[in-house]
């Protein structure tokens, strides 16, 4: 393959600057992270204790899942109190260790945030149930039943059956988009949006770095209550879970989903985060995402960044792949992503997209994704585990607590997979906690464990770490601007890295088999770890499942 010369981007001492757009976020998942006083509950003091771990992964920030008030209907998704820690996690002075903790070892932190919804425990929702004229009526979608006494149109839960739950003291219908106790917000008033600024405020008054704003797909709706179309031939798949037998996935989701009004919404928030200087990430589902993400992060005015569901819900291929990562290079613009493979709602990365090679090559492919998510363009979260490359267990029914799970189990098996206890050292429940574990700790992943990981020089924790410090010394795959190639020669993914008059070449095999790659002669493999480090006269060799970095002697360009 020939590469020819492409205009190089100039350094911008403002991406530099941006310490969130290049950053490697570590998600933790506290239910299941570490659990300090044997009530098989992962808390903050286990976060505390893990600190040192984490920040010898090499990463920047840490994003930490819900942990305020709530009857746990979704495992703390569904919010009573934005502003109180539920005791089973902790205490605000737990916090408040934690954050110093984080701080002191040079760690970002951020908080799950989720605008759309509370708990119908909210006292917001308390009292805007209770009438039809009280001072917060109009915080939340409520809506006429239909003549025959039905929903007011045809949307949808994600979780199954209507988005519609009626309420006998108003004698309306309040919109759900999840579960009937998660009752929708309704953003288009002012009055709620500036609580909700209000709630994130308490937080960064008292130093918290960003938010990851869940499900921004839903911060607004159509006010005139229009049902959806059905889906059509050629249309984006909607569906992000609930298997083949989700209606979900059944309608186009124009109305209920990133409707009229979320620039306001988003502008307001962004307004907001200036102000105060915290970080906004957000997550985008449901939707076709790659179309989506611009909406939500360009321009400067909107959220800083944005994760989207492509690569997490695409089919592992290399044509799918390639075809997703091109797209999405079309489409983004002035935006600004972070690379997900997986999260705490789906299937563990090397298990849904390298599948294929999860038994005889499970850890050589944990690399590989790992190494990608770190090359290409914008910054990454990696979800706790995945530094372990850990497999996605089989549960049984038994085993779950997902209702998302239990709605549509076998054809879905939900996000339990993904929540399993962290497996800290080879001891039993791997070591999480001295109880019983509130989900089933996965055999399968105790010889996997950190401990261990972390003794092995060729391990995949081992690869993680080495590979973070050296991308820290690498402003090119930090800051360039991206440019994806479809390779000649199958299975080879490869894309360029562009900055400061600087060129790098990355390359991917993704398969299973040995692969080739013409090359001109004065592209040569950097030292990166667990890349290939030589190459031949002609091109470069990749084993299965290997990849490299590639720069150009000399460089284009001052170096």
């Amino acid at each position: 393959m020939t590469l020819q010369s492409m205009p190089l981007d100039s350094p911008n001492e403002a991406l530099c600057q941006d310490w969130w757009r290049s950053a490697i976020i570590y998600q933790v998942y506290i239910r299941s992270f570490r659990d300090t006083n044997g009530n098989g509950i992962g808390d903050l003091k286990g976060v505390i204790e893990g600190l040192d771990y984490i920040a010898s992964l090499g990463v920047d920030g840490v994003w930490i899942s819900p942990f305020y008030k709530s009857p746990q209907k979704d495992f703390g998704y569904d919010i009573a109190d934005f502003r109180v820690i539920d005791p089973l996690f902790g205490t605000m002075e737990d916090f408040m260790t934690l954050l110093d903790a984080a701080h002191k070892r040079g760690l970002k932190l951020l908080l799950d945030f989720i605008p759309c919804h509370t708990s119908t425990e909210h006292p917001w929702f308390l009292e805007s149930r209770q009438s039809r004229d009280n001072p917060k009526a109009d915080w939340y979608v409520w809506a006429e039943k239909s003549p025959d006494g039905t929903a007011p149109n045809n949307w949808l839960s994600s979780f199954g059956g209507t988005a519609w739950e009626w309420e006998p003291q108003r004698a309306q219908y309040f919109y759900h988009p999840f579960l009937p106790t998660q009752p929708a917000l309704n953003l288009h008033n002012d009055e709620v949006l500036e609580h909700l600024l209000n709630e994130m405020r308490f937080w960064t008054d008292i130093g918290v770095d960003g938010f990851r704003i869940d499900a921004a797909q839903c911060l607004t709706w159509d006010r005139d209550l229009r049902s959806n179309p059905p889906i059509g031939k050629g249309d984006p798949d909607a569906l992000i879970g609930g298997g083949p037998t989700n209606p979900f996935a059944s309608q186009k989701h124009i109305f209920d989903r990133h409707a009229e009004g979320s620039d306001r919404v988003l502008s307001r928030f962004r307004d907001f985060a200036d102000e105060v200087g915290c970080v906004l990430i957000g997550e985008i589902a449901d939707i076709d995402t790659i179309a989506s993400v611009p909406d939500f992060t360009q321009n400067g005015r909107r959220l800083h960044a944005a994760y989207d569901f492509a690569l997490i819900n695409c089919h592992p291929e290399v044509d799918t792949i390639t075809a997703q990562l091109i797209r999405r290079e079309n489409q983004l613009g002035d935006g600004w992503l972070y690379n997900v493979f997986t999260n705490h709602d789906s299937i563990r990365a090397v298990s849904n997209l390298t599948h294929f090679a999860v038994e005889r090559f499970r850890p050589e492919a944990a690399k590989l994704l790992l190494f990608m998510q770190m090359t290409l363009k914008g910054g990454c979260i990696v979800y706790q585990g995945e530094e372990l490359g850990l497999p996605h267990p089989n549960l049984n029914y038994d085993d779950i607590v997902d209702p998302w799970a239990k709605a549509f189990w076998p054809t879905f098996k939900g996000r339990d997979g993904a929540r399993t206890p962290f497996p800290w050292a080879d001891r039993p429940h791997g070591g999480f906690t001295t109880g019983k574990p509130w989900l089933r700790f996965p055999d399968e992943h105790r010889a996997l464990n950190a401990e261990e990981q972390g003794r092995d020089d060729e391990s995949v924790l081992s690869f993680f770490r080495a590979f973070t410090l050296w991308r820290k010394q690498q402003p090119v795959l930090q800051f360039g601007s991206e440019a994806m190639s479809r390779a000649e020669r199958a299975p080879v993914i490869t894309w360029r890295r562009i900055y400061a008059g600087q060129e790098r070449r990355v390359i991917v095999n993704f398969s299973t088999d040995n692969a080739f790659l013409p090359l001109e002669p004065e592209w040569k493999p950097m030292k990166a770890p667990g890349c290939v480090k030589a190459r031949t006269a002609h091109g470069l060799e990749l084993g299965p499942l290997q990849f490299a970095v590639m720069e150009s002697k000399p460089d284009i360009g001052n170096r």
